[in-house]
């Protein structure tokens, strides 16, 4: 009896020693759960222009992820399957958030190059326009002399309401 005891646990630790590389059945393959996730994470930051009202958060998100996850070709329970897999993984997890986060990083510099080049092509176009102007025509800069600010009529302004004083001169 005390062989079969050994026997039985030793071959349950030598099965859960086993740990296969393989992703369970459901579970998105690790490359696309990075390019799904970074796709998420930039619905997401678009949804952070919108109105910050829940309802209004719910009804374009909800658009949003759909149409993201229909893009993978996935739907929402697969995606929590497999969100729930990687978080029980937070070493392959931590690895994905790094390449994640190079990608969303390499994203907003080219955005941001583009955007430097459109202003330097709208900033050469409006000095090109102003250079072909005849002089006449030219904008000039004009410094103006501060001056005293207007002093209201005597008597009370309240609620943008004019109540003049009893004895002041009519308005003629």
């Amino acid at each position: 009896m005390q062989k079969y005891i050994n026997l039985f646990f030793s071959l349950l630790i030598f099965c859960a020693a086993c740990n296969s590389d393989s992703l369970p059945k459901g579970v998105i393959e690790r490359n696309k759960m990075v390019r799904l996730l970074t796709q998420i994470h930039i619905a997401d930051g678009t949804l952070f222009s919108t109105l910050q009202v829940p309802d209004s958060l719910y009804i374009h998100g909800i658009g949003q992820y759909k149409s993201v996850l229909k893009s993978f070709h996935t739907d929402t329970n697969q995606f929590k399957v497999s969100m729930k897999y990687y978080c029980n993984h937070p070493d392959v997890l931590a690895v994905m958030y790094d390449e994640i986060t190079e990608i969303i990083r390499l994203k907003t510099d080219s955005v941001e190059k583009v955007s430097e080049a459109q202003m330097k092509i709208e900033s050469k176009r409006r000095a090109d326009s102003i250079a072909k102007l005849p002089k006449q025509q030219q904008p000039q800069v004009i410094m103006q002399q501060a001056t005293k600010p207007a002093v209201p009529p005597p008597g009370k302004f309240n609620n943008r309401r004019y109540y003049p004083k009893p004895n002041a001169n009519p308005i003629k």
